[in-house]
């Protein structure tokens, strides 16, 4: 086995030669809670989250030890980074397998573990794996992706000459670089190496690139302003047509990622010591302009036309003032012709005015 060494994200370190307990998120302790042969820990309500989610850690670890498939477990997301938990946090696990057939099945996890009150499978958007989130009582959330020992071997050479050789960027195929540069940036946000039997979760784990997300280009700024106004159109077209469904549920949601985006960038436009955003609206409260968030209470519809007409038009205001103030601070040019004609259609279409 090799034994795994500091992760430079975190400075964590946990041997694989010797079983570890975990009990207190992402903190391991020196004594082991017990040996596989005795009962599983019960996730009672009685117990604080750190607790269910280190004795959980503890049993998975165990079970991962003795099962041949399993090359490798990794601990993912905020409860691997020291002080970034809180009592909600889920367990994003990664687990590298030669089996992932048979350990995609909810018999394997419940083999590893005592069964959980229910699980689900979903697509990983990094990667596309399969991922099994499992519940258990407190409720101690936990996601589970497998890793085939092939992708891991492959993801750590190209994360390892992409860190190395950033020339080597040119010759790769857009659609890789952007998987590996995902998984970086996951990894940026810290890992931790609970098992390693040959090397493979180190490999995958030794380069995370520093999230230090950088402020538009022109080119990025407009595309992404016209991405709005285009996609505001196309909501208003399906209010017209009475699709609340279409509209409220597929295409505003495209459009709140593009009012995200321009909130982390008017964040990093005036306050360029802010360093990381998260991803998905995380902690937005903590990074947004306080103007921005309060503003944000409107732009979220009912499912009735007139409340998503209110919510819409509220959306295209409150863009338009990121976008301004951004572009401001960055010395971009703003579309204010465009702007203005996305808003006289999309009044004409409430107003009921009738298509040519």
């Amino acid at each position: 086995m090799t034994d795994v060494r500091n992760s430079p994200q975190d400075g964590s370190s946990i041997s694989s030669e010797s079983p570890v307990t975990t009990t207190g998120v992402g903190v391991p302790s020196s004594n082991w809670v017990g040996d596989l042969q005795s009962e599983s820990v019960a996730l009672a309500n009685t117990s604080s989250p750190s607790e269910q989610a280190g004795h959980y850690l503890d049993r998975f670890v165990a079970g991962c030890r003795v099962d041949r498939s399993v090359s490798g477990v990794i601990l993912l997301g905020s409860a691997a980074q020291d002080g970034a938990a809180d009592p909600l946090s889920d367990l994003d696990l990664m687990v590298i397998t030669n089996q992932r057939r048979r350990l995609s099945s909810p018999e394997w996890l419940e083999s590893i573990h005592r069964p959980p009150l229910f699980s689900w499978t979903y697509e990983s958007p990094v990667g596309g794996q399969t991922v099994r989130q499992a519940i258990y009582d407190g409720p101690l959330v936990v996601d589970i992706a497998l890793v085939s020992s092939i992708q891991a071997l492959l993801v750590g050479m190209g994360v390892t000459a992409l860190s190395r050789l950033t020339a080597l960027r040119r010759h790769l195929p857009t659609s890789l670089t952007l998987q590996l540069d995902a998984w970086l940036e996951i990894t940026g946000r810290g890992t931790k190496v609970l098992l390693d039997k040959h090397g493979l979760a180190m490999r995958m784990t030794t380069f995370g690139a520093e999230v230090d997300p950088s402020v538009p280009t022109q080119r990025m700024f407009l595309n992404t302003v016209h991405r709005l106004f285009g996609l505001v159109l196309w909501e208003s077209k399906q209010l017209v047509r009475h699709e609340l469904w279409m509209a409220l549920g597929t295409v505003d949601q495209q459009v709140k990622q593009c009012v995200l985006e321009m909130m982390e960038w008017h964040a990093l436009a005036t306050n360029p010591t802010l360093g990381d955003t998260w991803y998905g609206g995380r902690r937005v409260q903590a990074w947004a302009d306080p103007r921005w968030v309060t503003a944000l209470g409107d732009t979220w519809p009912s499912y009735d036309s007139e409340g998503a007409w209110d919510a819409l038009l509220a959306t295209l205001e409150l863009f338009s003032r990121m976008a301004k103030e951004t572009a401001e601070a960055l010395g971009h040019r703003y579309p204010v012709d465009d702007e203005q004609n996305v808003r006289s259609w999309i009044g004409a279409r409430r107003a009921g005015v009738p298509l040519d």
